[in-house]
């Protein structure tokens, strides 16, 4: 089971975030993550093979990331052209932010995510810039336990 993980990064917190994510998820027999930065060349047709996918973005002016947008609307048109269902394909959102910014994950990204149809975790994933840099030796614990959270969700279904 393959779990593709799509994050963009500005300062390297939201990567490490998607690195450590993948670790736990790899952690999990069975389970295997891929880990593709928006920006980067790579086919979307890498989304139909994965059963989940996890969306990562930092926070940049209250909003998600320029890229991100992009991404998913191109996304968007990809789906309404029949190239890939996601209907009930499972997902996941992670993030960070420097001031404030929860928010956008809990609400914008989500929905965004759901007009797809993909169908949501409950949890959401978000830590502080100052979380990451700071205290890593505290988050990055609990991204990978995360990654591992949705392998198990995965196995489970």
């Amino acid at each position: 089971m393959k779990i593709l993980i799509i994050y963009d990064s500005k300062t390297g917190n939201t990567q490490r975030m998607a690195e450590a994510i993948a670790e736990g998820i790899n952690s999990v027999n069975g389970v295997y993550a891929e880990v593709k930065k928006i920006g980067q060349p790579w086919p979307l047709s890498l989304i139909a093979d994965a059963e989940m996918v996890l969306f990562g973005s930092p926070v940049n002016y209250a909003d998600v990331t320029d890229g991100m947008r992009s991404f998913i609307e191109h996304l968007k048109r990809y789906l309404k052209d029949g190239k890939v269902k996601m209907i009930n394909k499972r997902a996941a959102i992670f993030g960070s932010y420097g001031w404030d910014g929860a928010w956008i994950m809990e609400d914008r990204l989500k929905n965004m995510i759901s007009e797809l149809g993909l169908k949501l975790y409950d949890k959401v994933l978000v830590k502080t810039d100052n979380e990451i840099k700071n205290r890593a030796a505290e988050a990055l614990p609990q991204c990978r336990e995360f990654g591992k959270e949705m392998a198990e969700s995965l196995r489970r279904q």
